[in-house]
This record gives C-alpha cells, sequence and structure tokens, in this order.
C-alpha cells in the first residue's frame, strides 16, 4: 500500500478514553490483526506457491504468447510482494511484446514499469521511462489513460515527499494537470470512482470523499487488495473529517487485507503504528512497526525504509524512557524491601522479648498455682485450664517463632533476586537490547517459579511444623474421600488450604490471594472436602484446627 496524496502531518491531540464507537470496537479488530500477523508465514507461503508453479510452468515453454502471459502474471504476484522481481518481470513482458510484433502490450507494460518505479520511490527512472513516450503515438485510448495517470502519480509522489514548498507546489499542480487530461469514460468504474474520491479529497470536501469511498467499498471483496487499497484511502478521508474511530478502524482494516494477502509494501501498517505511538500503545505500537521493517525489507525500496525509520526511532527512543522509569521504580521497590525487612527485624526483637516476658511470667504462675493447689482443692480446675492455654500459647509462639524465621528468610531471598533483575535489566538497557528486554519482562516463567518456591517453603515448614497433619487430616475423613499426597514432602491444593486454616487463615479471600485462585474456586474445595467428614460438616473445621495440640 501506498498514499500518494497530500495530507497533513498533523495528527489527532487528543484521543478519546474508550476505544468504542457504535459497533466499532477498535481492540477486536487489533487482536484481529495480531492473529493474522502471527499467521503471515501461512499467507506468503500461499503466495510463494503460486509465484513457484508460475516459474515451472515458464521454464517448460518455449511459446513466446505464452512466455508473455506468465510473465505478467508473475508481475501481478510481485508487484505488492518483491519490487525487484516485479520491475524484472514486466521489463521481460516488455522483451517479449516487443518480440512479438505488439505494440499496444508493449507500450502498456513500460507504462506499468514507470509506475512501478514511482511505487518505489524510482522516480528518476520512471520519468526517463515516461519521457521515452510520445502521448501523440499512442494506440490505444486505454494506454493513453494509463499514461496521464501515471504521470499523475510520479508528479503526486514527487511532491509528497519533496521538502521545497515552491517545488511542492508545483509537482501537485502537474500531478493535478495530468489527472484532468484523464478520460474517465474509459477507466474502470472504480478508477474513475478513485478519482472522483481525489479530487474531494484535495477540495478539502471530506463528505464528498466518503460518498465515493462508499460507492468504491461496494464493488471491492471484502479481505482482497483492491479492499486494502480502498480501505486506506477511507482512513484518509476520515482523518480529514476528524473521526479519529473510523480512522484507525480503516487504516487497521487495510493492514489486515495486505497482511492476509501477502503484501509487503505495507503503507497502512506503519501508519497504524504511527498513531498507536501517539496513543501511548508502545507495545503495539513497536510489534506492528517491527513487522512493517520487516516487509519492507523483503519489498526492498528505499522509499518504504526512509518512511518506517523514523518511525521506529521514535518508538525505540519512548521505549528507552518507559525502560528508565521502569528501572527508577525497581530501585524505589528495593529500598522499600529493605525498610520492610528492617521493620520485620523489630518486629522479631520485640516479640522475642514479649515471649521471654511471658515465659518468665508463665513460671511465676506456675509457683503459684502448686502452693494454692494445696490449700485450694476448687482451684485445680482452674490451673488445668490455665496449664492447656500456656500449652497453645507455647505452640502458637513456636508456630509463629518457625514462620518469622522463614519469612526472614525469603525477605533475604526475594531481595537477592529483586538485585539481580535490577542488574540484568540494567544491562539490556545499557546494551539496548530491547528484544532480550521485551522477552525478559513478557515472560511469565519468574512469577511462576517464585510462586513455586513460595509454595514449597510453605509445605516443607508447615510438615516441619505438623510432621503428622496428613494422617491426622485423613481420619477426620470417610475412607474414600481420604487423600493420599504421591510426594509427602509436599501438600496438594486441598491440603494447603486446610493447613491455611489450621494456621489461622480462615477467611477464604486471604486463602485465595495466597494460592492464586477465585475465591469461589476455595469455597468448593472446602465443601468438597467437608462434604466428605466423618463429624458433623459445622464442626469439623474446628477439629481441623486442633490438630496437632
Amino acid at each position: 500500500m501506498k498514499k500518494t496524496i497530500n495530507i497533513s502531518a498533523l495528527l489527532f491531540l487528543f484521543f478519546p478514553l474508550w476505544m468504542m464507537a457504535g459497533d466499532i470496537n477498535l481492540e477486536t479488530e487489533y487482536k484481529l490483526l495480531d492473529d493474522a500477523i502471527a499467521k503471515s508465514d501461512v499467507y506468503v507461503q500461499e503466495r510463494e506457491d503460486r509465484i513457484q508453479k508460475s516459474k515451472a510452468i515458464l521454464e517448460m515453454t518455449s511459446d513466446v504468447k505464452v512466455q508473455y502471459e506468465i510473465c505478467r502474471r508473475l508481475y501481478d504476484e510481485y508487484h505488492p510482494y518483491v519490487n525487484d522481481s516485479a520491475i524484472y518481470y514486466i521489463d521481460r513482458c516488455i522483451t517479449l511484446a516487443e518480440k512479438m510484433g505488439d505494440r499496444t502490450h508493449a507500450e502498456e507494460c513500460r507504462l506499468l514499469l514507470a509506475y512501478q518505479c514511482s511505487e518505489s520511490g524510482m522516480y528518476h527512472e520512471a520519468m526517463d521511462i515516461l519521457q521515452g513516450i510520445h502521448p501523440e503515438h499512442i494506440s490505444e485510448p486505454w494506454n493513453l489513460k494509463s499514461y496521464y495517470s501515471t504521470l499523475a502519480h510520479l508528479y503526486n509522489e514527487l511532491g509528497y515527499y519533496c521538502k521545497v514548498p515552491r517545488l511542492q507546489r508545483e509537482y501537485y499542480a502537474r500531478g493535478d494537470a495530468y489527472r484532468h487530461l484523464i478520460d474517465t469514460t474509459i477507466c474502470s468504474s472504480d478508477e474513475a470512482l478513485q478519482i472522483k474520491e481525489m479530487e474531494c479529497f484535495a477540495a478539502g470536501d471530506a463528505r464528498g470523499a466518503l460518498h465515493y469511498s462508499d460507492l468504491r467499498l461496494k464493488q471491492v471483496k471484502e479481505g482482497s487488495h483492491e479492499y486494502a487499497i480502498v480501505a486506506f484511502y477511507r482512513h484518509l478521508d476520515y482523518r480529514l473529517l476528524g473521526d479519529s474511530v473510523q480512522t484507525r478502524y480503516w487504516v487497521t482494516q487495510s493492514a489486515l487485507s495486505d497482511v492476509k494477502n501477502a503484501v509487503m509494501d505495507q503503507g497502512a501498517m506503519w501508519e497504524l503504528a504511527n498513531m498507536l505511538m501517539d496513543d501511548g500503545d508502545m507495545e503495539r505500537a513497536y510489534r506492528y512497526i517491527r513487522f512493517a521493517w520487516q516487509c519492507a525489507n523483503k519489498f526492498n525500496t528505499l522509499k518504504r525504509n526512509n518512511q518506517i525509520s523514523p518511525v521506529m526511532t521514535a518508538i525505540s527512543d519512548n521505549y528507552e524512557t518507559s525502560l528508565k522509569r521502569a528501572n527508577h521504580l525497581m530501585l524505589i521497590l528495593t529500598i522499600v524491601s529493605s525498610l520492610l525487612a528492617a521493620l520485620f527485624l523489630g518486629i522479631l526483637f520485640y516479640s522475642n522479648s514479649q515471649r521471654k516476658k511471658l515465659a518468665k511470667a508463665r513460671n511465676e504462675l506456675s509457683d503459684s498455682n502448686q502452693r494454692l493447689e494445696q490449700l485450694n482443692l476448687q482451684l485445680s480446675d482452674l490451673n488445668s485450664q490455665m496449664r492447656e492455654t500456656n500449652l497453645k500459647l507455647n505452640e502458637s509462639n513456636r508456630v509463629k517463632d518457625e514462620y518469622v524465621g522463614r519469612f526472614i528468610h525469603l525477605c533475604s531471598f526475594y531481595i537477592d533476586r529483586l538485585e539481580e533483575m535490577r542488574k540484568r535489566v540494567n544491562k539490556m538497557v545499557k546494551n539496548k537490547d530491547l528484544n532480550e528486554l521485551y522477552k525478559f519482562t513478557a515472560d511469565s516463567e519468574l512469577r511462576d517459579n517464585n510462586l513455586k518456591d513460595l509454595y514449597e517453603m510453605f509445605d516443607s515448614t508447615f510438615l516441619h511444623l505438623f510432621p503428622n497433619f496428613v494422617n491426622d487430616f485423613n481420619a477426620l475423613l470417610k475412607p474414600e474421600c481420604r487423600i493420599s499426597l504421591p510426594d509427602k514432602e509436599t501438600l496438594n491444593t486441598d491440603i494447603r488450604i486446610f493447613a491455611l486454616i489450621r494456621l489461622g487463615i480462615e477467611d477464604s479471600s486471604r486463602i485465595a490471594e495466597f494460592l492464586h485462585y477465585s475465591v469461589n474456586t476455595i469455597y468448593n474445595y472446602r465443601a468438597k472436602i467437608k462434604n466428605g467428614a466423618l463429624c458433623d460438616r459445622d464442626s469439623f473445621e474446628s477439629q481441623v484446627k486442633a490438630i496437632g495440640m
């Protein structure tokens, strides 16, 4: 796809917070485009298969007319696919037409060659070809129409990329003059409508341009290469109208059709990437501009590479800025983690001090109870209750001490990991290895490994504190509902939920947060286990909390 019209470089200053307008959901359209890009190799292979079949037939035939038809077919395949090959085969068509003495087709192919050169930025070559053709000697009216169309296209291209205002105005004036010479009565319906659409656009009449675009849209098959061209011009009309959602919708439709047709001349894709960059969607803009860059390298024209390079540079700069912010945030998180570790050390020291005071008070109370036991038998029951309370307190202290120690170790472990990650990200930023950084930050393996380590540490600590918990827990269940663990060192989700309940974490939302399940899933697990209890459902969890006491 190419745009051959002078459009304003000023994009929208504000983009709506929502992504929908009427029945258009841009996020859905972007998802369709993402899926098509993922399957782009399949579409490219389909075009390659057609090309290889035509080349095989070409090698097998010696008939000049057949050779001409196949070379023309190969030009049509390569025209939006590989520029050098398209030029080669249309040039070969000229030679074959001259060999047959077919002046009309020779003229037609020279005009196609001139158009291909102007499309790919070879303006000097296109001008040389056109200057070698004299309009008064052109034999057929449709070739004369193509001659003026090609000149109009060439001067519009020169005007669009010219940086000298005076020359730019002159080029556009020449393009308009040649377009007015085109006899639309011999044009195809789509060509005539396109000329009228371009005239309305050049005059700033967006509504008029869209009227002719609507008529063109009815004549093309959705998803075809012709549909991509109509959609591209349509996005320009909506941009002129100031409708940002429709602009993005139609440029996305154009890019989607280009991808599915294995078109390497990706004008729509880099336009869309530019818009997404302005919208702040840097990740998607970066993916699209990289794909457009790969297509441009395949098509192999300096013009398209020059168009894409500034967009790639802008996106890369924004990426670098984002990485610096991420690095700064990482530093803040490291400092916060260190402060939290210091806070937990203080809590541990205070807890230990309180535990010693409590142990001393318990010993004094035990001595008093022994003396009072001889004086008042009625107090024996109370003393028994106090001893039971002390045993529970000892057990709580033991569990707390174990988990605090493990938690401090875990904090230290994750501080080291954060530091390693900071160094790694810093190294990738320093080396500007954006590809590696993207893969590193997009991969969920680090999160999964951290969760695995957390659960392993939880299981190990819990089984260390309550080595007979699994057996005692199964004793509360019916034989057919008892749980067998393949690895005695690792708990499954059922056991892990009730292990948390044993530790005093009874709220399903807190359990769901720890185990990374939904609250409904936790409710279902708890209900399933309680349905298999030997005792009453309502007292089952109370008995679980008494295990190991």
